[in-house]
């Protein structure tokens, strides 16, 4: 070997040694000592008898209350928690691995966001995962993300509740502190495949009627037009999807929502199988609230009748109790008026300049 390659390899285990010197006298004097450790073992096998999910925060609680498989908001009256929402908080919980300890001094606390949420101006997110008889299976103060540059895993700053100690982790939990962020997605879902009519009466207009003769059909605006007027196809075939997966952003009891429920549009879907479908839809605040309710059509034929009013009283059962706020384009789409399903008019022609006296027009 030449002597500068040998000076080269002195040179890479001198620093080697030094930075084997200087890591062991940080944590000397610091009582580092770098973890790769689950924050939760245990929660993974745990989580199919969790009960409770408590989500504190200065902006006040979350509680998510288990149902045999199933979860409900308890602020929203026991209304049904979206799934995967309460798959992905617990997922994240048992994810989270310890990288790092960071301040234990109390004073410092605020600056991660790891401040107890019943302190003034607190920025921490407690949440609780109980079990049977309430025991706790897992429990966390959730503080800032660390900003981090490149790609890499996803970090934030915890601590335990009962201890001063933070920590820096590897992952990421996403703890909505709204209780109408954890509502299931959905108001209703009724496929527009299955509808063959749809009927709109705004109050004191004319009812619009939009209609097909088969399955594969298009539909058409069987109410008469003005004179000279159009039917817009695209919006006719909207009205239809109306609540086909019909987007929830809040949900509330009837005795919440102060509204003359004389006043709402009333929009019926007609299915090929001899049910109907009717959403209430009133503007509150500019905000569509929304009831639904189902009987059997009155056009049902008699074959159709008993299964039509079997799925009438589950869809019943269902809604009968709940006022849905949706979105306002959504709700446009299916509580049109009969302009909004015409063909535009055709812009005026412009008039033509008139004429300097003794000119000639053009040809």
């Amino acid at each position: 070997m030449s002597r500068a390659k040998w000076l080269l390899a002195g040179a890479t285990l001198a620093l080697v040694l030094i930075t084997l010197w200087a890591a062991r006298d940080f944590a000397q004097r610091t009582g580092y000592v770098a973890h790769q450790e689950k924050l939760f073992p245990d929660l993974p096998a745990q989580a199919a008898v969790a009960r409770r999910i408590e989500i504190r925060s200065a902006a006040g609680q979350v509680t998510l209350r288990g149902v045999g498989s199933d979860w409900k908001v308890v602020e929203k009256h026991d209304f049904p928690a979206d799934p995967a929402k309460v798959r992905a908080l617990l997922e994240g919980l048992s994810a989270l691995t310890l990288l790092e300890p960071r301040t234990a001094d109390p004073a410092r606390h605020a600056a991660l966001d790891l401040d107890a949420p019943d302190r003034p101006g607190a920025r921490g997110v407690l949440v609780r995962v109980l079990g049977d008889n309430d025991a706790v299976l897992a429990a966390v103060l959730l503080g800032k993300p660390r900003v981090a540059a490149g790609q890499g895993p996803r970090q934030m700053f915890v601590r335990r509740p009962d201890e001063n100690q933070t920590w820096l982790a590897e992952g990421a939990v996403d703890a909505q502190r709204s209780p109408p962020l954890w509502l299931r997605s959905e108001a209703i879902d009724l496929p527009q495949a299955s509808v063959r009519a749809v009927r709109i009466q705004h109050p004191g207009e004319a009812p619009l009627l939009i209609a097909r003769d088969g399955p594969d059909a298009a539909f058409a605006l069987r109410t008469p037009l003005p004179a000279g007027r159009t039917a817009r196809a695209s919006a006719v075939g909207a009205v239809a999807y109306g609540l086909q997966h019909l987007p929830l952003q809040n949900v509330f009891v009837p005795d919440e929502v102060a509204g003359d429920w004389g006043q709402a549009t009333r929009v019926t879907f007609d299915t090929f199988d001899g049910l109907a479908v009717t959403a209430r839809v009133l503007s509150l605040n500019g905000v569509p609230h929304v009831r639904i309710a189902a009987a059997v059509a009155a056009d049902a034929g008699a074959e159709q009748r008993a299964a039509a009013a079997a799925q009438a009283e589950r869809i019943d059962r269902d809604h009968a109790g709940w006022v849905y706020a949706i979105p306002p384009h959504t709700a446009g789409t299916f509580t049109p008026r009969l302009d909004d399903l015409l063909e535009p008019l055709p812009a005026p022609a412009e008039p033509r300049a008139a004429m300097p006296p003794g000119m000639a027009p053009g040809p």
